[in-house]
């Protein structure tokens, strides 16, 4: 049950403001707020006024006021406090608007004639919670901006400095045993800066709002190069490519998503393996299936595999694992889940946005 909250309400109709005042005395209100205090103002304003002098956890806004009207009066309260979650009271029937205004920033939205008591209290709890997980988000995306700009500035300056030293080391010292240490230096140096390349792309990838970073990338393309490059490190796995010619919408990344799973099946799998990857185009979606035909996972298993920190899933090819498969997968669009294969062992099955 929450706390205290202060509530603005912005409403030019007398009668509307007695009813929703009954509505928050009623004593249904204690089961989810201990307290509810409100302040009525009938024009914006006085609403304007009011936010400026003191701070609430949530605004009551009729869209029909005398120097406003429809969506530009909710508009005008968002200008006012950006951060402040409102919900939007009408008495028009039109999902138009309702749509509109959760679309220009409002938590609820609620037809005045079928507004009661219990309605409104519910409302009025879950704004305030939605507000605050989206601005936890918003917190969380900030951090992770910041995360960014060290990698791509201060991070990176240092590795270059690094391994530039290195190298000035491995040509000029005369000691093969020196010239050695600094070529290792150099080479970890190296392997830092892509595995900093990757978590930026990362980065950039799941704190973008929108699918600017994502672009029409060949499916096919990228897995027969994976089909190759696992190929080439292993002797005892023969993979066999069914994949048609599609572009999903994706990035660089989708090459180490496909490297992950084909990596993961040879890994965890004792002997000689056949490991497929098959394709198919259905709809605005392409299916990727690579299956192997090893010892499976058990079905209690199978949705854990993807959750950050489970242990045996790792893959040599990235070191991110499936917790990275399915977070870049999410971030495209898309979505992974584990099934059982037709001969018994693992199938990893990808569905993409196509682009």
């Amino acid at each position: 049950m929450a706390g205290a909250v202060d509530t603005l309400l912005i409403e030019d109709n007398p009668g509307d403001a007695k009813l929703v005042e009954h509505y928050l005395d009623n004593p249904s209100v204690a089961a989810f707020f201990d307290e509810i205090s409100l302040t009525h103002v009938e024009t914006l304003t006085d609403g304007r006024d009011r936010l400026r002098s003191a701070q609430y956890d949530v605004v009551l806004l009729d869209l029909g006021l005398p120097e406003s009207d429809g969506i530009e009066t909710l508009h005008a309260v968002t200008d006012m406090d950006p951060e402040v979650p409102i919900i939007v009271l009408t008495g028009l029937e039109k999902t138009e608007i309702a749509v509109e205004a959760i679309q220009s920033g409002a938590q609820d939205y609620l037809e005045k004639g079928d507004i009661d008591a219990d309605r409104l209290v519910r409302s009025l709890r879950y704004a305030i919670e939605r507000h605050e997980h989206e601005r936890a988000l918003a917190r969380r995306n900030e951090q992770l901006d910041f995360f960014n700009s060290l990698l791509r500035h201060d991070l990176m300056n240092a590795l270059n400095v690094m391994m530039a030293r290195a190298d000035m080391l491995e040509s000029e010292v005369d000691d093969p045993e020196l010239t050695d240490y600094a070529h290792s230096i150099g080479e970890w140096g190296r392997n830092i800066v892509d595995l900093t390349d990757k978590i930026r792309s990362i980065l950039d990838t799941v704190t973008d709002d929108g699918d600017d970073s994502l672009e029409p990338t060949s499916i096919s393309r990228v897995v027969d190069e994976e089909v190759a490059r696992v190929s080439s490190l292993s002797d005892r796995v023969d993979i066999v490519v069914d994949v048609p010619n599609a572009e999903v919408l994706a990035n660089d990344l989708l090459s180490d998503v496909v490297g992950n799973l084909l990596t993961n099946a040879v890994e965890h799998t004792d002997g000689r393996t056949t490991v497929r990857v098959d394709g198919e185009v259905t709809g605005p979606h392409a299916t990727l299936t690579v299956a192997d035909d090893g010892t499976g996972v058990p079905e209690p298993r199978r949705d854990d595999l993807f959750e950050r920190g489970q242990k045996g899933t790792a893959s040599s090819g990235t070191g991110f694992g499936l917790f990275f498969v399915s977070s870049m997968v999410e971030s495209y669009g898309g979505s992974v889940c584990a099934e059982e294969s037709e001969r018994g062992g693992a199938a990893f099955v990808l569905e993409l946005p196509r682009a």
